[in-house]
């Protein structure tokens, strides 16, 4: 778990701190929007990443397997790839980071520091922010 939780090489402008002035200034309707279209986006991501990545075959047998259904949940899906490929899993969470920055035209900084949680919050933000502007 140690390993699951350790800072890794970042890639995108944090926003955090924003987060819960941007959160309350959306609908319930709206938040849920946000949250659904976030997550939907963010395991597209994921699948498109491990896909590119590994290839269709590999990421066939690891969706059978169920292992990248908590894709939405970055603790768990840094566990589940924290076991099955070691320090691997850093080099498919920077794919996603950068991958998703790209989606969501956020500054990706390959020579950063990554922590894959903050990463994920920052791109949560600017879909919130997205969503507060429609």
């Amino acid at each position: 778990m140690a390993m699951a939780l350790r800072a890794r090489e970042s890639s995108s402008n944090n926003l955090h701190g924003n987060s819960e002035s941007v959160s309350a200034s959306l609908t319930p309707d709206q938040r849920f929007a946000a949250e659904k279209a976030f997550s939907s986006l963010l395991v597209t991501t994921v699948r498109e990443a491990v896909g590119n990545a590994l290839g269709h075959n590999v990421l066939e047998i690891l969706t059978s397997k169920g292992l990248l259904d908590d894709a939405s949940n970055s603790r768990e899906f840094d566990r589940k790839l924290q076991s099955l490929f070691g320090n691997g899993a850093a080099v498919l969470e920077r794919i996603v980071v950068k991958d998703l920055s790209r989606k969501l035209g956020i500054r990706y900084d390959s020579e950063a520091r990554l922590d894959y949680e903050k990463s994920l919050e920052t791109a949560k933000e600017v879909c919130f922010l997205g969503s507060r502007l429609k």
